[in-house]
């Protein structure tokens, strides 16, 4: 097993958020990630080369922006500041990031050789990379992000098609908002990362009409498919219309709903920590998320983080440093729980 990385040293109870460091220190954080980023943009094709020996991305046939980023030295010291940086519009390295993104994009459909490509979208921490690892060894090329804006979904087709890639595969993976809030700080403790509660609400309420509105492109050169996550058991997939009449029944609250739903769901933990060490989630990432909260329930969730801290601090011989580190699809962190296999066959018989 590989030896945990430094940042998971720091006791949980004294990790800080990016948000709550001096502004010199942020600044210096950001001009570093700026410097960096600006480096890779500029030596693009090693870059591209790093990000392909990177675990994770299927030799660079898998095109994924969140770890892309991990190519930067200073996001990998400390992944949930680095990531917090990328999002500070004072910073200049996500446009360096942005023009990176997109020669992955073109290098890797240029290596699919016109093969299939599949399109994972969904709300965040819905189990498409899981989907993504398992699959895309069967496609010329996988793409794993949200895609909730129906203009960037259009671009990305028509960009694949001019690629000469004439069929394309579109899975759209679905979970309830409080379950992909557990699993998203599942990953937070292994990874670093944490989404914003109103951008997970955003993703979570246009993916289903983002999907539908693919509706008249469904054909040959289009396949859709519906990945429904079961927190108790297996999930369900449906495919071509029978996906999209399975979008149409299930109920779809507006983004103010979803936002609702996620941010009770995230007081509810932090009203009722649990008494094992072992469960606790990372101060800084807690302190991040406190941010995105509806105003009147941020001094709420503050409050409760102070509280909760204070006392894990008193305890700090028992709250030890590391996460818990459960891989993808363990029992502490079960991800998508579906049987995948079927899809493996997805493109025409005479093209498997």
């Amino acid at each position: 097993m590989p030896d945990s990385p430094p940042w998971h040293q720091t006791p949980w109870h004294e990790r800080r958020s990016y948000w709550e460091l001096p502004e010199a220190e942020r600044a210096d954080l950001r001009d570093a990630l700026s410097i960096e980023a600006a480096a890779l943009a500029r030596h693009a094709d090693r870059s591209l080369e790093d990000y392909a020996n990177t675990p994770g991305t299927l030799d660079g046939q898998l095109v994924n922006g969140d770890v892309l980023a991990t190519l930067l030295p200073s996001l990998r010291r400390n992944p949930t500041q680095g990531y917090e940086a990328l999002e500070d519009p004072a910073g200049r390295a996500a446009v360096h990031l942005n023009f990176l993104g997109k020669r992955l994009r073109d290098r890797a459909l240029a290596w699919a050789g016109g093969e299939p490509v599949i399109i994972f979208m969904g709300g965040q921490a819905t189990g498409k990379t899981t989907g993504a690892l398992a699959l895309g060894p069967a496609f010329g090329a996988v793409f794993d992000a949200p895609h909730t804006d129906p203009e960037g979904v259009a671009f990305l087709l028509g960009r694949i098609r001019r690629a000469g890639c004439r069929e394309v595969h579109l899975a759209y993976t679905d979970r309830q908002p409080e379950g992909s809030l557990q699993a998203m700080l599942a990953r937070s403790e292994r990874e670093g990362r944490y989404v914003p509660l109103d951008r997970m609400a955003r993703a979570h309420a246009w993916a289903p009409l983002t999907f539908l509105g693919l509706a008249p492109r469904v054909g040959r050169s289009l396949q859709l498919y519906h990945v429904r996550v079961d927190e108790e058991g297996p999930g369900r997939m449906t495919e071509g219309q029978d996906a999209l009449e399975s979008v149409r029944d299930r109920e779809k609250p507006d983004e103010s709903v979803v936002a609702y739903q996620l941010q009770s769901a995230y007081l509810s933990l932090l009203r009722n920590p649990t008494h094992d060490p072992q469960a606790w989630y990372p101060r800084d990432v807690l302190a991040g998320l406190n941010r995105t909260l509806d105003p009147w329930r941020r001094s709420e969730a503050d409050h409760l983080l102070r509280r909760f801290f204070h006392a894990v601090a008193e305890r700090s011989a028992e709250a030890g440093a590391g996460p818990r580190g459960a891989s993808d699809g363990s029992a502490a962190d079960p991800g998508a729980r579906l049987e995948l296999k079927p899809i493996r066959n997805l493109h025409h018989p005479d093209e498997s």
